[in-house]
């Protein structure tokens, strides 16, 4: 069963997107672009099974429900995705080779191969560029009157990769700048005992699309939070880490030194 799209009365609802709180007082905007598994009936699952499309391949397991829930705690607003990431993946430069995957963790995607100059304008027309043009609105706006938002990625990771385990509980990504992702790092090992990786499991200097066009871009502070699926696949996990992050985030974005623009 794919995700559904039920949503509180205040959402504004987009195919290509779903933006929570837009005008919340908290200085940081939430950005969830793997929120969703679903794929529009005239895809055709990209020919795939149901069983396929709940897999990490998908979406980002559990991300949403933090996303939703943060948003709410933090009075921020937030942007989730409303289309799997196999469709067209968010997170990726419009010319990167993985923007449409035609194999994702050894699964083929049938309906993403051959595809043609046409077939991809489409997608990136009717999901991509929607999708990053309301998340531009959202920044700026936070942005006006002199204010720096902590710009913030919501993502996921499997516990498991090509057969390596991946012990850390959550990751904080970076590109140049490293100021928010050093300071939840140091704030999530030394006051919650967690294991927190510093690029890690992947680095954000090969795969940070949104938070360079949408935080770095604009010298905002930015970070991509990647926390471990099993951390989070069930409704006790995500209260546990929405609350966990509300507290952190809640404090960081009233330190004066960090939510200064700088380019890096």
């Amino acid at each position: 069963m794919q995700s559904s799209h039920r949503t509180p009365p205040t959402a504004e609802q987009h195919e290509a997107y779903e933006v929570l709180n837009p005008h919340g007082k908290a200085n940081i905007v939430l950005i969830c672009e793997h929120a969703s598994n679903f794929i529009p009936d005239d895809y055709d699952n990209l020919g795939l099974n149901q069983t396929d499309l709940q897999r990490h391949i998908a979406w980002d397991i559990g991300m949403a429900a933090i996303t939703r829930q943060l948003s709410k705690e933090l009075d921020a607003p937030a942007i989730l995705a409303r289309f799997s990431r196999l469709l067209i993946d968010p997170n990726r430069e419009p010319d990167h080779k993985t923007l449409i995957p035609e194999i994702s963790d050894e699964t083929v995607i049938l309906g993403n191969r051959n595809l043609d100059h046409e077939a991809r304008r489409e997608r990136l027309d009717r999901f991509y560029h929607p999708f990053h043009d309301r998340t531009e609105e959202l920044v700026r706006h936070k942005g006006h009157g002199g204010h720096v938002p902590l710009v913030c990625g919501m993502h996921s990771f499997t516990p498991v990769m090509n057969g390596a385990p991946r012990p850390w509980h959550a990751g904080m990504l970076w590109n140049r700048d490293p100021r928010l992702a050093r300071e939840l790092i140091n704030r999530l090992q030394k006051k919650h005992s967690l294991m927190v990786g510093d690029n890690k499991p992947y680095s954000g200097r090969d795969l940070f699309h949104t938070m360079n066009r949408h935080g770095a871009d604009h010298g905002y502070p930015q970070v991509t939070i990647e926390v471990r699926q099993n951390e989070i696949d069930k409704p006790a996990g995500q209260n546990k880490w929405a609350r966990l992050l509300a507290e952190e985030l809640s404090e960081l974005a009233r330190d004066s030194s960090l939510t200064t623009i700088r380019h890096f």
